[in-house]
């Protein structure tokens, strides 16, 4: 990672290759489910109970962070080759335009937290069922693939502007069937 303490990557091989960056985030939360069914035996204590685990373990991994203004772009093309699947060309900011052709974000950056917000609502999010993104926590050199599952923002005060924000990441691999039979 060139910059930040967590890294969310945009894996698709032809669009939405971007790198998005949180550089103060507030927690990160690790969940990590084990199915376990419990099959308690009649007329016995707690240690004879029959546990099968009949499913695999799914993880989550939510941060927090508060978007504020930053010093330089908190978003990069993403020329990681994170895959077999995935390309070493990354997305042009400067293609993104509005309506009427005009850039949407005019400098090339993005910095300031309504940018930031509209990029993840609008730019980033998960539109289809072939969006894979990697997930890249800094210190811990945990690096994992699968989807964002939720993006949540909250904006306040109005000088200056911030937004506390959370996103939700789903670990897995995403199984997409593409072509005719």
């Amino acid at each position: 990672m060139t910059q930040g303490v967590v890294e969310i990557r945009g894996m698709n091989p032809l669009y939405n290759r971007y790198r998005y960056f949180i550089n103060n985030f507030t927690g990160i939360d690790y969940t990590l489910d084990t199915s376990v069914d419990a099959m308690p035996l009649p007329q016995a204590n707690d240690e004879s109970n029959i546990l099968t685990k009949t499913q695999g373990n799914s993880m989550r991994i939510t941060i927090t962070w508060v978007m504020a203004t930053e010093d330089e772009t908190v978003v990069l093309p993403n020329n990681v080759v994170d895959d077999q699947w995935t390309v070493s060309i990354g997305a042009d900011i400067n293609d993104l335009k509005e309506t009427n052709g005009d850039q949407k974000y005019p400098n090339g950056t993005i910095k300031t937290p309504d940018e930031q917000a509209r990029f993840l609502l609008e730019d980033f999010q998960n539109s289809g069922v072939e969006f894979r993104y990697a997930i890249v926590v800094g210190d811990t050199k945990i690096n994992k693939t699968g989807v964002i599952e939720r993006v949540s923002m909250k904006k306040t005060g109005s000088t200056p502007v911030t937004y506390q924000a959370s996103l939700t990441f789903l670990v897995g691999n995403v199984v997409t069937i593409t072509g005719s039979e």
